[in-house]
């Protein structure tokens, strides 16, 4: 076996680990935007009830105005664990009148 192509090998096994290790991953915290998706665009023409809307998008991050006031968040970020970009960051008002959905306010926060 030749004794250049060992040193050949172990440089391109090393490169193509540090290579991936550096690939981009996707983060999510907060609630799934489809499943907020899904009742921002319903919302009108379905009356959603506080039930309804805990069995899509889970309970809120906080409850105020009698428990008719929900806020939730959301976002994503791209890139590597110490480098992260972010694609959205956003705060979701949802406001309840007789226990049924009557606002969805969506807050852009980048």
């Amino acid at each position: 076996m030749n004794i250049l192509k060992i040193p050949l090998i172990f440089v391109a096994l090393l490169s193509s680990i540090i290579l991936f290790s550096c690939s981009k991953e996707v983060y999510f915290s907060g609630i799934s935007e489809t499943s907020f998706n899904e009742i921002k665009e319903n919302y009108q023409n379905i009356n959603y009830s506080k039930e309804d809307v805990i069995a899509i998008i889970g309970p809120p991050l906080i409850k105020e105005n009698s428990d008719n006031l929900w806020i939730y968040r959301t976002d994503k970020k791209t890139g590597i664990a110490a480098f992260k970009q972010t694609a959205y960051n956003k705060t979701l008002k949802l406001k309840f009148e007789d226990n049924v959905l009557r606002s969805v306010e969506e807050i852009e926060l980048n």
